[in-house]
């Protein structure tokens, strides 16, 4: 039988632990597909936000929310992430589900999260964000359940020239 891409990460990952476990590493817990209820990325015409109605609060961005999203799901099979720059080295995010036009907010973003950078895919429920902070950089995987992000593993990976080095 053969193992889909995401068992066969799984697979990977449960030996590695075990081997981390037996030199006496900390093991680092990753975020899965666990909640993620699609197996098909949505192919259906995209759906806008309604920005009279229940998403009136991100019309001043509906330009480009809606742009984006009618280029299609790049997120956890049916949502776009919309980035928008706000100054140097300055974004905001937003999350729309393609199918029924809601937006979502996204916990990071603005002047406050430096050099925000974002790892995502359309075939995956989580974003790993990089960004400066306070002169180190910081890495948090962001668990995506369909309503709201969860973080699954915020840390300090070094200097701020790792962030960036992106």
């Amino acid at each position: 039988m053969a193992l889909s891409m995401f068992e066969r990460a799984k697979r990977s990952l449960a030996q590695a632990v075990v081997v981390a476990t037996a030199f006496g590493c900390a093991a680092t817990t990753l975020p899965t597909r666990a909640n993620a209820q699609e197996t098909q990325v949505y192919r259906g015409a995209p759906r806008l936000p309604d920005f009279q109605g229940a998403d009136r609060r991100f019309g001043t961005y509906r330009t480009r929310i809606s742009n984006e999203m009618r280029t299609g799901p790049n997120f956890a099979w049916r949502y776009a992430v919309v980035e928008i720059g706000c100054g140097t080295s300055c974004r905001f995010v937003f999350v729309g589900d393609v199918s029924t036009g809601r937006v979502y907010d996204f916990p990071y973003g603005g002047e406050e999260f430096y050099m925000l950078n974002l790892r995502y895919n359309v075939k995956e429920n989580y974003v790993t964000a990089r960004w400066i902070s306070d002169g180190v950089c910081i890495e948090d995987f962001l668990e995506w359940d369909g309503v709201r992000f969860t973080s699954a593993n915020k840390r300090v990976v070094g200097p701020r020239t790792i962030c960036e080095a992106l």
